[in-house]
């Protein structure tokens, strides 16, 4: 009798949970969900974590260095397509130690096909990186900063990549349990906040600062009010994309100089 009402209950759960999933699959959940797992990637997949690394260094490179818009398109999905082959890969590990605890040749086979799609993805882009980089580090010059400047494309990309992979760091660092995308610093506000900064940059208008501040404030409000959010956590956010913004754009400022300071 005990046994017949342990397993009602543990079928009871299972359906609930099923009906939970089922009633959370809207837009928003199922934004929640993916930050979550690319989260949970980042703070448990060691190789990742190297990618991501080598992926920000090498944009901010590309932003220097004065690549084009094709080539930056270029260089954009290739680092794209490394970070999916290894996400991929991580998947495909959780598959088959889910279904199997035992040695099997077909579990071994699996891990090493996409251990091996991997290594097609990271020798490409490898390729790709010499064709990009080779002439532009042998004419480093004075001239990137004009070339910097004038491809702001190459750096609102940037700004964007490093501000995501920082808060996707931090949160990973900082988040207990599953639920990473509700813990420390908040995306929505740090992407507010330093896009308001760029623009101001690049437009100097305080017209156009001072509308996009106001946008970005009610940002930092709608996330404490409606997420309870603490607003320690909320202005380390806005500090911290405001700082991104800066970093960069002073490094393709004074990316010339730095350069010279080499003898390139």
């Amino acid at each position: 009798m005990e046994k017949e009402t342990k397993e009602r209950i543990e079928n009871d759960n299972s359906q609930k949970s099923v009906e939970e999933i089922k009633k959370n699959k809207n837009f928003v959940t199922a934004l929640h969900h993916s930050v979550d797992g690319v989260i949970k990637a980042f703070k448990t997949e060691r190789n990742l974590r190297i990618d991501y690394l080598i992926a920000l260094v090498v944009m901010i490179a590309g932003v220097v260095l004065g690549l084009d818009k094709t080539e930056f398109v270029c260089l954009c999905l290739t680092i794209g397509f490394v970070l999916f082959s290894e996400m991929m890969n991580s998947v495909s590990e959780y598959i088959v130690d889910l279904i199997t605890d035992k040695y099997d040749n077909r579990a071994k086979a699996a891990k090493d096909i996409a251990a091996g799609g991997v290594l097609i993805s990271s020798s490409i882009s490898v390729i790709v990186a010499y064709f990009l980089f080779a002439d532009k580090l042998q004419n480093a010059t004075s001239t990137f900063l004009s070339a910097a400047i004038s491809s702001r494309g190459n750096i609102f990309m940037t700004i964007l990549f490093a501000i995501v992979v920082t808060i996707v760091i931090l949160k990973g660092w900082l988040g207990r349990g599953e639920e990473y995308a509700h813990t420390g610093p908040s995306l929505n506000v740090a992407l507010a906040f330093g896009l308001t900064t760029y623009a101001s940059l690049i437009t100097r208008s305080f017209l156009v600062g001072a509308v996009c501040g106001v946008l970005s404030l009610m940002i930092f409000v709608l996330k404490v009010t409606n997420t309870k959010a603490r607003r320690i956590n909320m202005v380390f956010s806005a500090a911290l994309g405001i700082l991104i913004v800066l970093f960069v754009y002073q490094l393709v400022l004074f990316g010339p100089e730095i350069f010279k300071l080499f003898n390139f």
